[in-house]
């Protein structure tokens, strides 16, 4: 009898489940594309919920494994009387019937609107996953690349729409899966813009540009060929930025003839509504250096002729290594550089925004009387007053969803920039946090999260730690760079900008002339970029020279430790050094080692603050500001 016992037992276990230890519950009816839960009882959690058709019809309409309980399964999009079936070993082990119905829906838009214009739609709706209003035409289907949202990014029931550029007779449709829910009618209208400016400009040059028209958001004023479509990498301002009719463009660098247009929707798929003729004539520059200078000493260089902001004065060795140089200011023709630390021959040259040579002039290095000293500029916290403000862009894109050592990139942003605001920026300063990339899919939108405010580093993190990277969504840095101008409008005293990105400009935008554009409105404003795990070189470069642009510095970052550190230094103030003579002699940033003639200097920084300091002949001299 001992011996049968063990046999016995695994004949008790190996006994089929029967179908009486199964059932589903489920509810009676949904509509389509319902996402239901379906409770069930089985011996164990294996096999698949089905969906099937009536009559146990071939293939399944919805299915998922069985793995929680309740599990959830999408409800299939055409209505009719269905079965949901527990299935396991390709038995049928439990069912239940399942009606699915058409769910109502309601639009309200206005009846008419511009063409391109943006406008309000009121809907009511299932709110299924992925439902969204499109535009369609009159009784007909979706409009292929016509303006569309998602209803999940919707506010309140509420929901905003691009018209089409082409005038006629359309529809709002509410759309779930395939099937439209819902019709609004709407009719947009035929629109237009005028531009006037002067007839031709120097390359390179600011061509200021009144214009009427729609004043639509996305609609920009740009260059094109000569009745030909916008030309690509031009300048351009949107029309929603300006308060008076009028915007400023940066003329090409290569003369010819162009026309003036205004686009409806932008330049990407955007219609021209607009048009107007220019010539760009080619500029001229004088460049006038002293011939002789000694080595390490401030020197003078001035220009004469048709200079433009982002243009420079370098000074090049025999092998054209770029060894100094200074942006110009276009109101003062004189620009201060610094001399090589070795004697010999080099070349001042002046060169445009993008590269091309102007003009040139031969400067020979003298031998320094005495051996240079060094300066070292110390700095422990950001020199930011009461008046001051720091404003943020904070880069959201898709590829700040990628991984650096397993963390998403967007994950150590937030961290590091929450840190940034608790431990290091002065509670009570003025802040201004920008985001993109975090609210929509597959767009160009940014949006300002904290608006101009005196710092509260609890409510800043607050929306800091919600913020989450949205696949394919694309970098406006241009855009953000645009309407930091208005973000930081309202600041009495210093303005520094920090730009946060992990790529580059992919919204056709221009975020040198934008940079170029905040330089010009005479604020003491600072732009410095920090780039997340920037792996291409020439990306790295353009970044250093915008940052330039913006008498601001570029920062690399490849981990969470290099970003915090990144930051600390984005957030540092400048300084000057100037000679007895008051000539300025040197800028950098706390932390660089300067190397200058021994004398006595005014180190410059703050709000007018100046610390005085002499530098040894070959000997290093300290100074903290504080």
């Amino acid at each position: 009898m001992r011996r049968l016992l063990p046999i016995l037992t695994l004949a008790l276990m190996s006994l089929p489940a029967r179908a009486a230890d199964y059932a589903i519950e489920a509810p009676p009816r949904a509509h389509i594309r319902e996402t239901i839960e379906i409770r069930w009882t089985a011996p164990q959690a294996e096999g698949l919920l089905e969906i099937r058709g009536p009559g146990d019809t071939p293939g399944r309409a919805s299915y998922a494994y069985v793995r929680k309980n309740p599990q959830s399964i999408l409800v299939p999009e055409q209505p009719g009387e269905y079965r949901i079936v527990y299935v396991r070993e390709n038995e049928v082990q439990a069912s239940a019937t399942l009606t699915v119905f058409l769910p109502d829906a309601k639009l309200a838009a206005p009846a008419s609107i511009d063409a391109g214009a943006d406008f309000e739609i009121a809907w009511t709706g299932p709110n299924s996953n992925q439902d969204r209003l499109v535009i369609a035409a009159r009784n007909g289907p979706p409009i292929r690349g016509a303006s569309y949202t998602y209803i999940g990014n919707s506010r309140g029931g509420k929901a905003k729409l691009r018209a089409p550029l082409d005038a006629g007779d359309y529809d709002v449709a509410y759309i779930s899966g395939s099937t439209i829910l819902a019709r609004a009618a709407i009719s947009v209208g035929s629109i237009h813009a005028t531009l006037s400016h002067p007839a031709q400009v120097h390359a390179g040059g600011q061509l200021r540009v009144i214009w009427e028209g729609p004043r639509n958001a996305q609609d920009q004023i740009t260059f094109a060929a000569r009745d030909g479509a916008p030309v690509r990498g031009s300048s351009y301002a949107y029309v929603g930025n300006s308060d008076d009719n009028a915007v400023n463009l940066r003329a090409p660098e290569q003369p010819g003839a162009l026309d003036v247009v205004y686009t409806a929707g932008g330049r990407s798929g955007g219609r021209v509504i607009g048009r107007s003729p220019v010539q760009i004539v080619p500029a001229q520059i004088a460049l006038n250096g002293p011939g002789e200078v000694q080595a390490l000493a401030a020197f003078s260089a001035t220009w004469q002729g048709n200079g433009n902001p982002g243009d420079r004065i370098l000074v090049l060795s025999d092998d054209n290594e770029t060894l100094a140089y200074r942006y110009i200011r276009t109101e003062d023709p004189a620009t201060s550089l610094i001399a090589p630390p070795t004697a010999g021959d080099f070349q001042l040259v002046y060169v445009t925004r993008d590269g091309r040579e102007m003009a040139r002039q031969a400067l020979r290095v003298l031998p320094a009387p005495e051996p240079p000293g060094t300066l070292l500029v110390q700095q422990a916290r950001p020199a930011l007053g009461t008046d001051d403000a720091v404003g943020v862009i904070f880069d959201a894109s898709g590829s700040m969803l990628q991984r650096l050592n397993g963390t998403r990139r967007v994950e150590i942003a937030r961290q590091t920039l929450a840190g940034l605001v608790s431990d290091t920026i002065p509670p009570g300063t003025g802040f201004a946090l920008r985001v993109f990339g975090h609210r929509e899919a597959g767009s160009c939108r940014t949006d300002l999260e904290i608006p101009l405010q005196p710092l509260d580093p609890a409510s800043a993190n607050a929306v800091i730690n919600d913020i989450t990277a949205m696949n394919l969504a694309r970098t406006p840095l241009g855009r953000s760079l645009e309407l930091a101008a208005a973000d930081l409008a309202a600041v009495p005293g210093k303005r520094l900008l920090i730009v946060l990105t992990d790529g580059e400009e992919t919204c056709e935008g221009d975020p040198a002339a934008a940079i170029a554009g905040l330089r010009g409105r005479g604020w003491d404003i600072t732009v410095n970029i920090v780039g997340l795990a920037i792996a291409d070189a020439a990306l790295a470069a353009e970044f250093s020279a915008w940052a330039d642009l913006g008498n601001g510095s570029y920062f690399s970052a490849s981990d969470r430790d290099s970003l915090k550190a990144a930051l600390l230094e984005a957030t540092i103030t400048r300084f000057t050094v100037s000679n007895a003579a008051g000539e300025t002699v040197a800028r950098g940033r706390p932390g660089e080692q300067l190397s200058l003639p021994p004398g006595d200097y005014l180190v410059l920084w703050g709000q007018g603050a100046a610390t005085p300091v002499t530098v040894p002949p070959g000997r290093a001299a300290t100074v903290t500001l504080e």
